[in-house]
């Protein structure tokens, strides 16, 4: 399942949670109610530990933002907002909440958590203390200054103005998330969905409780999703890891065939550019062969070595699909990025020295059919390996694959 089709199903459940889990809560015993009080804390609690032990540190920011802004409802707004300064507190909730989300997700990482954290708390730190400081000495014109801005909009339950800065937000997130597929902003979307929800529907008898538990389970099923990533998909080129291939064999019977590809020549061609152009290299050809066909998955096998697996014995199509890939990335033209520095000296030196030409990168491929008598899947990568090294020693950029296995032998009939 895609990363977007996630997504969509999480922001649809808390949308689905804001509809129907407020009827079930009035109807629910006190227990229940006490209980999902609770919960924020323990599940938004927990996520934020997992994200900093993981080192997804925008992701724990932001969800000690939602905890601050939970325990801000919890403290200071279980009473009605017209009554001293609750409606200011409120109202500074929709403001900053967000933006904090929003610029935990937004703003350079080597920015905010160099030198100890200092800079992501200084982001906090000072909307926070600018607006506490305004509401403890001058509530009065605070009151005023903010009412004219949010009034003529809606002010109550919820400033459209705040409500109209969280979609401008949401928006941004969306559209990064959509174009990076990054945890980052997902977790930042379901922020902002939780605080939009909350703040929204204020009115509603205990949609904190519930808008923020349901934040909390949904974190940690994208902190789930990042284990997952972390264990099963290979970082750089962002394909399916060696440890995937091996879970993936324990479960296949005789029907499937491996084929083992190698970009040639990937040796001196990281000599000769650098490695930065190497991963670049492995992260073309690895996008490129995932598209191959026959039902074939590609598995990055270690270096600059893929393995497909083709759960089929068809072997005519699976040689069809590996001669097709091999030929769209033969054709495909790579041109070397040129990482020298910007403005008037960059400009100098392209007109001094002409841009590389286009490199060709090819692949050498052995297939292998899985047989009766083999005793294990190490025994047709083994075969498959001999059908590249054949490939190799043909003049590299083709294909070989091992002989074709003959039909099971008969069993013989017990003699009367």
């Amino acid at each position: 399942m895609s990363h977007r089709l996630i997504q969509l199903g999480m922001a649809l459940f808390m949308l689905i949670s804001m509809a129907v889990l407020p009827g079930w809560l009035a109807a629910a015993g006190g227990e229940v109610r006490w209980l999902l009080e609770y919960l924020p804390w323990v599940l938004l609690g927990a996520a934020g530990l997992v994200s900093f032990v993981y080192g997804l540190k925008k992701l724990s920011f932001m969800v000690m933002v939602c905890l601050g802004a939970y325990a801000l409802i919890r403290n200071d707004l279980q009473v009605p907002l017209p009554q001293g300064n609750t409606e200011l507190k409120f109202w500074g909730l929709c403001l900053i909440a967000p933006l904090l989300v929003f610029l935990y997700d937004k703003l350079p990482e080597r920015w905010l958590f160099s030198g100890y954290y200092l800079s992501a708390l200084t982001v906090a730190l000072v909307p926070t203390g600018l607006f506490y400081y305004q509401l403890s000495t001058d509530p009065a014109g605070a009151h005023q200054a903010l009412a004219g801005w949010f009034e003529p909009l809606g002010g109550y339950p919820a400033p459209w103005l705040a409500l109209l800065l969280m979609g401008s937000y949401f928006a941004i997130c969306a559209l990064s998330q959509n174009r990076r597929q990054d945890k980052g902003d997902s977790a930042a979307l379901l922020c902002l969905m939780a605080l939009a929800l909350t703040s929204f529907n204020f009115d509603v008898p205990g949609i904190s409780s519930l808008m923020f538990t349901c934040l909390g389970v949904l974190l940690l099923v994208v902190l789930v999703l990042h284990s997952y990533r972390l264990a099963f998909y290979d970082l750089l080129t962002s394909v399916r890891n060696r440890r995937s291939l091996d879970s993936r064999l324990k479960g296949l019977s005789g029907r499937y065939q491996v084929a083992m590809v190698d970009i040639d020549h990937f040796k001196s061609f990281n000599d000769t550019f650098g490695h930065d152009v190497g991963d670049d290299v492995l992260r073309l050809v690895a996008q490129r062969l995932t598209k191959v066909g026959a039902g074939g998955t590609v598995y990055r096998y270690g270096g600059e070595e893929f393995t497909i697996l083709f759960p089929s014995r068809d072997r005519k199509r699976c040689l069809e699909a590996l001669e097709e890939i091999r030929q769209a990335i033969a054709d495909y033209p790579f041109y070397v990025r040129d990482k020298q520095p910007s403005g008037p000296v960059r400009r100098r030196r392209r007109e001094a020295k002409p841009k590389t030409p286009p490199q060709t990168i090819t692949v050498s491929m052995g297939l292998a059919q899985a047989r009766f008598d083999d005793a294990n899947a190490e025994a047709v990568i083994k075969r498959a390996d001999e059908a590249l090294y054949q490939a190799k020693q043909a003049g590299r950029n083709c294909i070989r694959a091992d002989a074709t296995p003959g039909r099971r032998p008969a069993r013989r009939r017990a003699m009367a």
